[in-house]
């Protein structure tokens, strides 16, 4: 199955680093799976600009990054890949200068193309919109069935009763009318509203009514069912203004990361859909997400301890106890009482607060905790356990890295022997060194190949079998997993123990004086400084 998309580079600074990111020897097999056309490899920006010199609209966009990704169902071999992302290229936009580099390393093989904006026939540009998306989805569709690739097949069905199912979905996920709007527009619906309100999909060619479905279904039904999260009878029947209504991006990534659970087949799978879906991807303590439109990182624990990266992880490997944990964590959390100048004004902040103080006795009573003393007890107790957890999960990623690391080393010296044989054989001294300096990543890789092997064998001097490494690595694996479950029951009961102390002192607070609150804050601020 192969998937195609499209997006715009815009300056030249973002140009050359998708150069250098498409390029990277690590993923073409030290430079071997590129091609170029009409440009060369190592000056293709500057050759760009000097053909959009000649265009009459520069504009802002300068070149296009379009991925085509097959399945790893497919087996499809990097020359194929590579071959099948020419052959695209030749048929949509053969007057195009594009650089093409195929990457072998993920589980899926993929294909980067940086193609000028401006062709270098008549200088005319291409622009970014869903006619050439499609173009060349049709194209590559059409080249993967020559080759015996699967292809997407597209949902087919009434397109008028998806919409109304959406509409429905929409309501369930929405607060406000607004939220409403948001999610529909991150179901990919155009939206216009007048005296009726009008959607239109991307497979559609125009607006549907929404009168259509009922009277369940005009403007003021759907704000009415938001309201109250209730069905309105529906009969049939013979503040929107063109403005992009957002949704926030915090909801919008809970969504995407729903919907991505939901499609994908393992971890690595889920990650690759949510890059997919224009959203950038950072590792390190905490698993964070931004999309292209955002300002910031999203931590996706704080969208609720089941987002969290042990969690997702956890979906996909025992899914069983994910949904006990799911469950478990559902029951534990106690919201923390809303803090404001204005709280006890607001009938609703002080009743949500009053159900926060009773969970939290009960909370209390069964936990069997009856004084500050033993539950910041509690509270370090769960904290070191976390800690221990996580060196613990830290050391055996370190393991199974090295072990990793050592099977990469096996493949990479027998992929690069032959050279060194070929080198060996060159009697010239002058044409060895010209035979090195071309072969230069082959050779270092082949080297750092053999330094890994002999730094791992064994006491008695033997290699470890690439079958035992493997096996050992299945078993750290179903050891970290042991952990990290235990690791997020420990976690939701730290949450949990957190929140409490927080309710308490706010509690507490509330019943002392503001000149002792004034003392507090001094003491605080001294103490910080």
């Amino acid at each position: 199955m192969a998937y195609v998309k499209i997006e715009s580079i815009k300056t030249g600074t973002h140009l050359q680093q998708s150069l250098d990111y498409i390029k990277n020897p690590d993923k073409t097999d030290g430079g071997i799976l590129t091609f170029s056309y009409a440009c060369s490899l190592n000056n293709t920006a500057k050759e760009f600009q000097e053909t959009l010199k000649n265009t009459r609209h520069y504009g802002n966009n300068i070149a296009h990054h379009i991925y085509q990704s097959f399945s790893p169902k497919d087996n499809i071999t990097p020359q194929k890949a590579i071959e099948i992302g020419r052959e695209m290229m030749k048929r949509t936009y053969p007057n195009f200068q594009f650089l093409l580099c195929t990457h072998i390393d993920r589980e899926h093989i993929h294909n980067h193309i940086i193609m000028c904006a401006a062709n270098f026939k008549d200088y005319k540009k291409l622009h970014s919109n869903p006619n050439n998306l499609n173009t060349l989805r049709k194209v590559s569709d059409v080249i993967c069935e020559e080759n015996g690739i699967s292809v997407i097949v597209k949902e087919s069905g009434n397109q008028r009763k998806i919409l109304k199912n959406i509409i429905d979905e929409a309501i369930k996920n929405s607060n406000t009318f607004d939220e409403f709007l948001g999610y529909m527009q991150y179901q990919k619906y155009e939206i216009k509203q007048g005296k009726y309100l009008y959607f239109k999909g991307e497979q559609s060619k125009v607006f549907s009514n929404t009168k259509v479905f009922g009277t369940a279904y005009t403007e003021k039904s759907i704000r009415k069912r938001i309201a109250n999260h209730m069905e309105v009878e529906n009969h049939k029947i013979h503040i929107y203004d063109n403005k992009i209504v957002k949704m926030s991006y915090r909801k919008r990534l809970k969504l995407t990361i729903d919907d991505a659970l939901k499609m994908a087949k393992d971890y690595n799978d889920f990650l690759k859909i949510i890059e997919l879906e224009d959203y950038e991807i950072k590792f390190g303590k905490h698993l964070t997400f931004k999309h292209i439109t955002g300002s910031r990182y999203i931590r996706a624990e704080s969208l609720g301890m089941e987002y969290g990266e042990d969690m997702l992880k956890l979906y996909f490997t025992n899914n069983e106890e994910y949904q006990k944990l799911k469950i478990e964590i559902s029951k534990t959390k106690i919201d923390k009482i809303i803090v404001s100048d204005k709280a006890y004004q607001n009938r609703y902040i002080e009743s949500k607060n009053v159900d926060i103080q009773i969970r939290i006795l009960n909370c209390l009573n069964e936990k069997g905790i009856k004084s500050a003393a033993e539950l910041d007890s509690q509270l370090k107790k769960c904290q070191k356990q976390v800690d221990i957890n996580n060196q613990n999960i830290q050391n055996i990623n370190t393991q199974i890295s090295e072990k990793k690391e050592i099977i990469k080393s096996y493949r990479s010296y027998w992929q690069y022997k032959p050279v060194i044989s070929d080198m060996q054989k060159i009697k010239s001294f002058d044409e060895r060194e010209k035979f090195k300096a071309e072969n230069k990543f082959r050779i270092d890789q082949y080297n750092k190949a053999v330094e890994i092997m002999n730094r791992s064998k064994n006491p008695d001097g033997s290699s470890p079998k690439a079958a035992d490494l493997n096996i050992e690595i299945e078993r750290l694996e179903i050891l970290k997993n042991n952990i990290i479950i235990r690791q997020n029951k420990v976690k939701s009961e730290l949450d949990s123990y957190e929140n409490l102390k927080y309710n308490i002192e706010q509690i507490l607070d509330d019943n002392i004086s503001n000149k002792e609150k004034e003392i507090r804050k001094t003491i605080k601020k001294e103490k910080s400084l």
